[in-house]
């Protein structure tokens, strides 16, 4: 009775211990995942792609079956010719060898593949964890916009989301002076590397000495003041880039052809042939086609009784023709000299129920707007950027 008593004892004393080995094991295993790290028995190796995955896979030493049961499971979730630089991979081998798991990252998505027996690797996709975040500048400009933008950490893309909301009212290669104010808060994502996934500007204002003050905050996919009114106006500032105004709306005009005075309706604007000319408001193409003097010709008719028209292209851009809708800023044509012209420009005219209107004198109209909750919203959203 004593030795099976003794025995019974040196059984448990063993079971005890290997159950304390395999519970120690696995609070190491769970102890790395909650601080990020491998599980003690994997050999992790990561990176970024900056060339093709089959060249990834080889410098991480996979043999030539391997890498092609690879590519054929993840062709089979991924276009492989899309991954970019930037995306990343990690392979996880345990100590003595065999890989015990491959992920990819593209495209705000994880796709882990398996080895498996039957089917050389399976797959799953799971989506980035994305951790969002917000951030606020402000600044006084000393040299240019997008000097003092960058010194105050403001990503690259935000200034150019920030250049585009003022857009309708603000010139920021003209209009910009030393003492001018900004400011801006956006929201971010980032993926749990840190890289930046997603970001949008909330709200931001322009404090200019020949702008004056510019104040926006979003609200859907739009931007409004605090009034309610939309930033983006019914019209763009030009429909071009050009290179100077070479004749001005008049009723006055010297003709350098036709060598008489007579009214020139509308604004000349002089530049490169072939550059593109745009929609300066959404509408609806009226007519398109060759018209006497003006050579190539486009007429877009807008809402409340605005028309907008446009001379002497080179050619016309895809697709535009009678009755196709345009929006904003979609290319209409390129600028030319076709018609009675000395030289490649785009002559300008807009008018409001038939009556001439000069362009340059047009008053600030807005797209749309808000109110009720919304506006009350867009206006604490303001009022909230901090101060300089």
């Amino acid at each position: 009775m004593k030795k099976l008593s003794w025995w019974r004892v040196l059984c448990g004393a063993a079971a005890a211990a290997l159950l304390f080995a395999l519970g120690f094991k696995g609070l190491a295993e769970r102890s790395a995942r909650l601080r990020g790290a491998a599980a003690p028995e994997l050999r992790i190796s990561s990176g970024t792609f900056s060339s093709s995955l089959d060249a990834v896979l080889k410098a991480e030493g996979f043999e030539d079956a391997a890498r092609y049961k690879v590519s054929s499971a993840l062709s089979k979730k991924l276009d492989l010719r899309r991954l970019r630089p930037g995306d990343r991979y990690t392979v996880a081998y345990s100590t003595w060898g065999p890989v015990k798991y491959l992920q990819v990252t593209s495209k705000r998505q994880n796709y882990l593949l398996f080895p498996s027996t039957a089917a050389g690797y399976s797959i799953s996709v799971l989506p980035v964890e994305i951790t969002t975040a917000a951030a606020k500048a402000s600044g006084l400009i000393k040299s240019s916009l997008w000097e003092s933008m960058s010194a105050a950490g403001v990503p690259p893309a935000l200034i150019l989301d920030y250049t585009d909301i003022f857009s309708w009212s603000v010139d920021f290669l003209t209009e910009v002076r030393d003492g001018d104010k900004w400011a801006l808060a956006w929201d971010y994502g980032s993926d749990p590397s840190g890289k930046m996934i997603t970001q949008k500007i909330t709200a931001a204002y322009y404090d200019g000495q020949g702008t004056g003050r510019k104040a926006a905050a979003a609200s859907g996919d739009g931007y409004y003041d605090e009034d309610g009114e939309s930033v983006r106006s019914m019209f763009l500032r030009a429909p071009l880039h050009y290179r100077r105004i070479s004749s001005f709306f008049t009723y006055h005009r010297f003709h350098p052809v036709l060598k008489y005075v007579r009214p020139h309706l509308g604004i000349d604007y002089a530049a490169p042939t072939g550059t593109p000319i745009s929609a300066v408001a959404d509408g609806k193409v009226t007519y398109a086609g060759m018209k006497g003097g003006f050579g190539r010709f486009v007429s877009v008719k807008h809402a409340l009784g605005y028309v907008t028209t446009y001379g002497h292209m080179s050619r016309w851009a895809k697709g535009i023709k009678t009755g196709r809708r345009v929006s904003q800023g979609d290319v209409l044509g390129y600028v030319g000299m076709s018609g009675i012209a000395t030289g490649p420009h785009l002559d300008f005219r807009v008018m409001l129920n038939g009556k001439p209107l000069n362009f340059l004198k047009m008053k600030y109209r807005s797209s749309g707007g808000v109110s009720g909750r919304v506006k009350a919203a867009v206006a604490a959203a303001i009022k909230a950027l901090p101060a300089q």
